[in-house]
């Protein structure tokens, strides 16, 4: 059974369009609606029109990016360590708990350094959250995958 390779989570191309896509939706009417507005309600508008440009530029720039899980833990497709194998303390699918749509999150036994690679993963405190535009299918399998390597099973 350890022969078989961990599944490898990456954004599926129809959510990431459809994230893109909403984002720039949202982004085209709050400047469409900011011009008819007072002279604060607009800058206020224009801001966070720009903010979803920014969010829909991180979700392009994200989307060949992927989670893998190695011998090292959980890392992007860059290699970058995401959250250490032996620092992590459970595994979280409950549907009440803190996470994104359709992942799942990671309980580290200590604080992390803040990161977000919006779609993909966020880590915030003590916590990974993996998921979001990547397909639930696989997201299940990687944290059973997960679940059963930090129990020693695997």
């Amino acid at each position: 059974m350890t022969d078989i390779p961990p599944p490898i989570l990456a954004p599926t191309v129809f959510r990431t369009a459809t994230g893109i896509g909403v984002m720039l939706a949202m982004a085209a009417l709050l400047l469409r609606t900011a011009f008819s507005q007072g002279l604060v309600t607009q800058a206020l508008m224009v801001a966070a029109a720009l903010a979803a440009l920014a969010l829909a530029y991180a979700m392009w720039r994200g989307r060949t990016d992927s989670l893998n899980w190695t011998q090292d833990g959980l890392t992007d497709g860059a290699g970058r360590l995401i959250a250490a194998r032996g620092d992590i303390e459970a595994v979280d699918r409950n549907p009440m708990a803190l996470k994104p749509s359709n992942g799942f999150t990671l309980r580290m036994k200590t604080a992390q350094t803040r990161g977000w690679q919006p779609g993909l993963y966020w880590r915030i405190r003590s916590r990974v959250g993996v998921g979001g535009l990547t397909s639930p299918g696989v997201a299940k399998a990687l944290a059973d995958r997960i679940a059963l390597d930090i129990a020693g099973v695997i």
